[in-house]
């Protein structure tokens, strides 16, 4: 929670293809309270959450942020069974991605001040990790806290010689000092910027660390994580987080006018509209109209436009078509069926494609995997010979 008093933190939750939230959040924060992300002590992330934090600390434009998850979205998407189509890597797509985006001295500059989310596999504690020596050992740990197990793929990656996964295994919220710290989740639960519902069902949970609201739209919102919706839809999902933090602001009377972003170019930050005078708006604090309050939140030009020029002009850029007449056509609706009716024929001739490719490139790395392999076998083995066999006094 933020103290005024006290050097604050943010934390990010890992959230897989929801980290459209973040960018909508961030914007908010950036516009109308930069003091609250230009003086912040930390920024704590996992998984998704990582990568905005990174990318965010080092001064990257949120508009190319946002393109570059959009860019993910539309490859996920490209493939009739989405995101777990072979042809869809996203262990590379996510290292392919921070090697041409970050800049060299990204470990330079996030050293000290952003602490990234691990899973040691090996005893399956978390590990919060910030110092780094090199932007190879920043990639590392970022695609460490972006896999999934089976869905990322089976052979979990290495960062400094061990073997990590999502931290979101282990601590999805990772903070430090929970009275001092701003915590950022798109889904519905007691965060202190996230949806909120509007519901007589107070059943929540928490998995590690990360709060929980029972209700079904907090299952489409995890079902979303992993398999991404159309790119209008995560364009709502960014509106959402900027409206979440626009009223965690609000109800915490530290909400000014928008102000230039952090994150902004100069012919940007000239290009802002005037500034919209909160102290007179109606969108402040308990009159924030019924629209926002919705649990999802409708696309409304209007409000997008009044709240945030620069988030309009931001989303509408990112959900604009790029498909060319080729793209067009074969996602026409006869197109689309039959090539669901062929997929029985296609698909293992582009599974058997795509394992060729993966063994090429796993080449250099099988000695040392197939030694992981063995000592992951013999755990698991010991592991449940312990459990049915339990040893007798």
């Amino acid at each position: 929670m933020y103290d005024p008093e006290r050097r604050w933190s943010l934390s990010f939750a890992g959230c897989g293809f929801l980290g459209f939230y973040h960018i909508g959040a961030t914007l908010c924060l950036s516009e109308r309270a930069p003091h609250l992300l230009r003086d912040a002590h930390t920024f704590f992330g996992c998984s998704a959450g990582a990568l905005h934090a990174v990318t965010f600390a080092c001064s990257l434009p949120l508009d190319q942020i946002m393109e570059i998850l959009m860019d993910l979205v539309r490859k996920a998407r490209s493939r009739n069974i989405g995101s777990l189509h072979p042809f869809f890597n996203i262990n590379k797509c996510i290292r392919d991605g921070l090697q041409e985006t970050l800049p060299d001295n990204v470990h330079q500059v996030i050293s000290g001040r952003v602490y990234i989310s691990l899973t040691r596999v090996s005893d399956g504690e978390n590990v919060l990790v910030s110092d780094f020596h090199s932007k190879d050992e920043v990639v590392d740990a970022l695609v460490c806290s972006c896999f999934i197990p089976f869905f990322s793929g089976l052979i979990p990656p290495t960062f400094r010689g061990e073997r990590y996964v999502d931290g979101g295994a282990s601590d999805n919220v990772p903070l430090l000092d929970a009275k001092a710290t701003i915590t950022v989740s798109p889904f519905y639960g007691e965060h202190d910027i996230c949806p909120k519902v509007k519901s007589t069902n107070f059943f929540q949970v928490n998995v590690t660390n990360l709060s929980l609201r029972l209700c079904t739209r907090n299952l489409y919102l995890l079902s979303r994580a992993l398999f991404p919706p159309d790119v209008k839809v995560m364009g709502e999902l960014c509106f959402q987080g900027y409206l979440d933090a626009f009223r965690f602001l609000a109800e915490n009377g530290i909400c000014n006018g928008p102000q230039p972003s952090l994150s902004l170019s100069s012919e940007d930050m000239e290009s802002e509209a005037t500034p919209l005078c909160l102290e007179n708006s109606s969108l402040v604090g308990d009159k924030l109209p019924a629209s926002l309050c919705l649990t999802a939140v409708p696309w409304d030009e209007s409000i997008r436009e009044t709240l945030s020029p620069k988030l309009s002009t931001v989303l509408s850029e990112a959900i604009k078509d790029r498909d060319g007449y080729l793209s067009k056509v074969c996602n026409l609706l006869p197109i689309r069926i039959m090539s669901y009716i062929m997929l029985p024929c296609t698909l293992p001739v582009e599974l058997a494609i795509s394992v060729v490719h993966r063994l090429v490139i796993w080449l250099p790395d099988i000695p040392d995997d197939i030694q992981w392999l063995q000592w992951a076998t013999s755990q698991v083995c010991a592991r449940m010979t312990t459990c049915l066999l339990p040893s007798t006094r």
